[in-house]
């Protein structure tokens, strides 16, 4: 049974209903909606937001991994560059295509640079886009007519020295490899000698006075004489060709009392071998001394 009251609450005999009582909440179970609908909604879109996550992380590992891939692989086919006598040839992978830049003296080093790079795993084409400059210049010349031949041997020593003149050759302090300032000497060089076939080259080691124990010098400039022969080697030079030989510090062209002369004695010289000569012999290693 109802009990009608005219005090608050109850106006005219009518029951009031307190406001906003009678409204329907649709965001409460229940009330419009079935709770199992906003449960499967917000379950749809942590599915669909943990679906992309998952797109963006394999994508993102996907492209470390293809960087990590074209770097090892760039490296690999650079080191096989150096160990073919190249080390000028630039690599760069692109989708597993070496795309190959840089400069060669002669259009069969342009080659051999794509015969190394296809040879590599992982390459599946090669982009050769090396340049092999036209040298104009004396060195160039392979003819010398109407000279006797004492001139011409002369004139030959002349575009012999001035190819390997210029950077000239360059190694690391104290050892016997190259540097990079280097190779455009060595390709000069090995230009002149792929024209002028016929003639033989002495390559002369010489250092500064500074050694340790006596005959080390020769043993370095004996190292770094062959480590240039082998440079024309890689380039496609005879070996038959070429002899190296250590002179040490018994020939120098400048005192070594002075850093700028003791730069002046470390040099590499190339010596024109005529069919009557054998080149310079190598000086006589010195007696060893205790503690060395």
């Amino acid at each position: 049974m109802t009990s009608w009251r005219s005090n608050s609450g109850m106006r005219s005999g009518v029951p009031i209903t307190p406001l906003g009582s009678g409204r329907q909440s649709f965001g409460k179970p229940g009330n419009g909606f079935p709770s199992s609908f906003f449960t499967k909604r917000n379950l749809l879109i942590a599915l669909i937001l943990f679906s992309f996550l998952i797109i963006v992380a394999i994508g993102q590992s996907s492209d470390s991994e293809k960087i990590d891939e074209e770097q090892g692989l760039t490296a690999s086919v650079q080191e096989a560059m150096v160990r073919s006598g190249l080390p000028s040839v630039e690599i760069q992978i692109i989708n597993s295509t070496a795309v190959l830049e840089g400069i060669v003296a002669t259009q069969e080093l342009k080659e051999a640079a794509t015969r190394v790079a296809q040879a590599q795993a992982g390459v599946i084409s090669v982009e050769n886009m090396l340049e092999v400059p036209v040298i104009v210049d004396q060195v160039t010349t392979t003819t010398t007519p109407n000279l006797p031949a004492s001139q011409t041997d002369l004139l030959l020593q002349t575009r012999l020295s001035a190819a390997g003149a210029s950077s000239g050759i360059q190694f690391e302090s104290g050892g016997d490899v190259l540097t990079l300032e280097s190779i455009p000497t060595l390709e000069r060089l090995a230009y002149f000698l792929s024209n002028e076939k016929e003639i033989r080259v002495q390559i002369l080691g010489h250092t500064d006075s500074d050694e340790k124990c006596p005959g080390d010098n020769l043993i370095l400039s004996q190292r770094r004489a062959e480590a240039v022969r082998a440079q024309l080697l890689a380039r496609g030079i005879e070996a038959e060709r070429l002899t190296s030989t250590g002179m040490g510090h018994t020939d120098p062209i400048a005192d070594n009392l002075s850093k700028a002369g003791k730069a002046a004695n470390r040099r590499i010289e190339f010596l024109l071998i005529t069919e009557d000569q054998n080149g310079i012999p190598p000086p006589p290693r010195p007696e060893t001394v205790d503690g060395c």
